[in-house]
C-alpha cells in the first residue's frame, strides 16, 4: 500500500518537475520547425539562466559547441561554415539549409537538456494548376501540384477566392463546383499554402467551357444569315422573273 502511494507521489513529483522546468526554461515537448531549402532558419532556446556551455546535437551527433574556455564556437560536419551560435542566449542559426539536416535537434545549456526541436525542411512551392470540366448544371475546377513536388506535401493546405459561395464553403479542399448558369466572365483563384509560404494560379471560367459551345451562336447565326440570304434570292428571282414574262406578253399584245 505504502509502495503504491510512494510510486503515486514520485509520479507526481515528477510532472510538477516538468511542469516547473517547462515554465523556468525546459521544454518536454518536441517543438516543430519549418526551414526552406537553400535558405536559414534559427533555434530559439528558452534559457533563463547564465550559460557557461553550450551543445546542440542532430539526434547524437554534434552540430556545435562551445564553454568559456572555447575562443569561438566548434562546429563539426556538415555544418562546418554553415552555423552561427549565439553564446549569450544558446540560439543556434543553420544556413544553406538542405534536406539532409531535417531531423530531430536537443541543446545543452550548462549539461542541462533544454528545449527540443524537430526541423522540416521544406522545398519552394511551385505554382499550381488549374483545369477544368463542365456538366449540364455545374463547372468543376481542380487546383493541381505538379506530381514533381514531394516535399511534405501533407503540409499543403488549399483555399480558394472567387465570387461564388461554393468558393468560400471550400475548405481546404482541392476542387470546388461552380453553377454553369454563374457569370463565366469571373475569375477563379486557387491558392496553396504551406507554413513558410503560399502560391497562387486563377483562371477565368468562360475558358473551361469548351470551343464548340462557345462558338455554336456564332455558327447557328452564320447558318440563318446563309438561310435567309438565299430564300431572299430565290423570291428575287421568281419575282424578276414573274415581271418577265408579263412584260413578254404585254408586248406580244
Amino acid at each position: 500500500m505504502h509502495a503504491g502511494r510512494d510510486g503515486l507521489l514520485a509520479a507526481g513529483i515528477l510532472g510538477v518537475a516538468c511542469l516547473v522546468l517547462r515554465l523556468d526554461f525546459i521544454s518536454c515537448v518536441s517543438q516543430p520547425i519549418y526551414g526552406t531549402v537553400n535558405m536559414s532558419v534559427t533555434l530559439y532556446t528558452s534559457g533563463s539562466i547564465p550559460i557557461k556551455e553550450i551543445m546542440w546535437r542532430k539526434k547524437k551527433d554534434k552540430v556545435v559547441e562551445w564553454d568559456e574556455e572555447f575562443l569561438k564556437p566548434r562546429a563539426y560536419p556538415p555544418f562546418v561554415d554553415r552555423v552561427h551560435l549565439d553564446v549569450t542566449s544558446g540560439n543556434l542559426t543553420i544556413f544553406n539549409l538542405t534536406s539532409s539536416d531535417e531531423e530531430d535537434y536537443e541543446v545543452e545549456l550548462s549539461s542541462i537538456t533544454d528545449t527540443k526541436f524537430t526541423l522540416y525542411v521544406i522545398e519552394p512551392l511551385p505554382f499550381p494548376t488549374l483545369n477544368c470540366t463542365v456538366t449540364a448544371e455545374n463547372i468543376t475546377v481542380r487546383c493541381r501540384i505538379p506530381e514533381t513536388y514531394s516535399s511534405h506535401r501533407n503540409l499543403i493546405k488549399y483555399s480558394w477566392n472567387c465570387f461564388s459561395e461554393q468558393c468560400q464553403n471550400s475548405t481546404n479542399s482541392s476542387e470546388v463546383s461552380i453553377k454553369r448558369e454563374s457569370d463565366l466572365s469571373q475569375e477563379i483563384q486557387c491558392i496553396i499554402s504551406n507554413p513558410l509560404s503560399k502560391q497562387a494560379s486563377s483562371l477565368v471560367l468562360a475558358t473551361c467551357v469548351p470551343d464548340n459551345s462557345r462558338h455554336s451562336f456564332a455558327i447557328i447565326a452564320a447558318v440563318l444569315f446563309v438561310a435567309i440570304l438565299a430564300v431572299f434570292v430565290l423570291l428575287y428571282r421568281r419575282d424578276f422573273l414573274k415581271r418577265g414574262g408579263e412584260r413578254d406578253r404585254t408586248d406580244s399584245s
